[in-house]
């Protein structure tokens, strides 16, 4: 199954928990219903900003959609998700080729998971933009405090009071209702950068 897939398949077994229809999710988020259809059966790629359009109306962090490897027993936000008793017992140490992952090409932002559950109190992800490329922000269901600490290339962050450039080993601290856009300004490699939250809700 590819990653695209995946959401789509994630997508469908949320959606019918919460017993809301196709057109029902349209309507509460701006998509069509033959989009998201698309969207289930893994033919389409979604942006970042209808991902997250998605996982606030199916009240989910939007790392719920991350692909399934290396997923532990407590990483669910719901029952009927919980991995299957054979699973490995839950570990506290996220091994590199355990994370979990998500790749959106439409809007060209990577995502790994870099702590073993959804279900903590803080969360944290590892993403990556190819250079040029940009992440929109969009409104997160709760007020939130987040951390970046960029690894390699230079990452452009804008707030409500301007536009930072964060190189690689600096970091930058704000509120999650300030964020506007993350840029990747490398010429040519990656930007790649560890983002903490809290709480989970992203």
């Amino acid at each position: 199954m590819d990653l695209s897939e995946n959401v789509g398949s994630r997508l469908k077994v949320r959606r019918k928990a919460v017993g809301m229809t196709l057109r029902e999710l349209a309507e509460s988020t701006d998509l069509t219903a033959s989009f998201l259809s698309q969207v289930e059966r893994g033919k389409v790629n979604l942006s970042l900003a209808s991902l997250q359009a998605l996982a606030r109306a199916l009240d989910v962090p939007v790392l719920f959609f991350l692909s399934g490897e290396g997923r532990q027993a407590t990483d669910s936000t719901s029952s009927m998700e919980r991995v299957a008793p054979e699973a490995p017992p839950f570990s506290p140490v996220v091994r590199r080729d355990q994370r979990s992952r998500l790749r959106l090409p439409a809007s060209g932002i990577e995502m790994e998971l870099m702590v073993p559950s959804l279900n903590q109190k803080m969360s944290s992800y590892k993403g990556s933009l190819k250079p040029g490329s940009e992440h929109v922000a969009t409104q997160l269901r709760e007020p939130t405090e987040e951390f970046v600490y960029v690894i390699a290339g230079e990452l452009l962050v804008e707030l409500d009071d301007g536009e930072y450039i964060i190189g690689a080993d600096e970091s930058i601290y704000y509120q999650g209702r300030e964020l506007r856009r993350m840029c990747s300004v490398s010429q040519f490699d990656d930007t790649v950068w560890i983002n903490v939250i809290t709480p989970a809700v992203y």
